[in-house]
């Protein structure tokens, strides 16, 4: 029932959808002062949601900063959370990524600088309806495409979120003084750091995908910008499940 009224969720979470009902409601009724009220909302919303720089600001503070790599220590396991990637049944035999690629490409990195000494990927499937081939299996073949062993490799494929992977990883990996760095978006590592450690791991957070760079006002930061309501829409998404997650004790 969870992992379906989150997806619910994401379409009553987006900025969009808030500002189309203002304008429906604009329309519709009748009562003058309210028409304006809903409108003049819609509007003000659409002003705030639509700006790059109020977009970059909000999700900076969110997101933290990067960690430089002289500055990360050395982990038994690096836990890879999915996410990023997705099949197409014209192409079944290759792996095609959405934003988000770096949680692969950075862990694979520190495992070759020698950061990492193992590799866990935890997700399988997150179709609400369909049984699709699991991500971590997916993100494994590119893992070993780029020349990590076999042998380093351990896949997590029952979890549909970030609470089920915490579970799933923990049952798969020994604790005994182990420590473990996650790996994930770092808009993503508040509630998964909390999800781990509430299930009793030590775990360090790694942010990648990062969503804002350097921070700059100039023109193009101040023009309406359909991107930047993506990014709002991201961000209060995430925002709502640490909420959510928090209420129902899971960090």
């Amino acid at each position: 029932m969870f992992f379906i009224l989150s997806n619910v969720l994401d379409f009553l979470l987006s900025p969009l959808v808030w500002i189309i009902i203002l304008f429906l409601a604009g329309f519709i009724v009748k009562q003058p002062v309210l028409k304006k009220r809903f409108i003049y909302s819609g509007i003000f919303l659409l002003f705030i949601f639509s700006n790059p720089f109020l977009a970059g600001e909000a999700f900076r503070a969110w997101e933290g900063e990067p960690k430089p790599l002289s500055s990360v220590g050395y982990y038994d396991t690096g836990i890879v959370l999915t996410g990023v990637a997705f099949s197409r049944s014209s192409a079944p035999d290759r792996v095609f990524f959405s934003k988000g690629a770096d949680r692969v490409l950075h862990a694979v990195q520190l495992y070759k600088i020698g950061k990492i000494k193992k590799i866990l990927i935890t997700g399988g499937s997150g179709s609400l309806t369909k049984q699709n081939k699991s991500e971590s299996s997916r993100l494994k073949e590119v893992m070993l495409f780029c020349g990590v062993p076999d042998s380093v490799i351990t896949i997590e494929e029952k979890s549909r979120n970030t609470r089920e992977s915490a579970r799933y990883t923990k049952e798969l990996t020994e604790q005994n003084g182990s420590k473990f760095l996650l790996i994930t978006s770092a808009f993503h590592i508040p509630r998964s750091l909390g999800c781990f450690r509430k299930v009793g791991m030590d775990v360090e957070g790694y942010g990648v995908d990062y969503y804002t760079g350097d921070r700059s006002v100039d023109f193009d930061s101040l023009v309406p910008d359909g991107n930047a309501m993506h990014i709002w829409e991201i961000l209060i998404h995430e925002l709502a499940g640490y909420g959510i997650y928090k209420l129902m004790g899971y960090l």
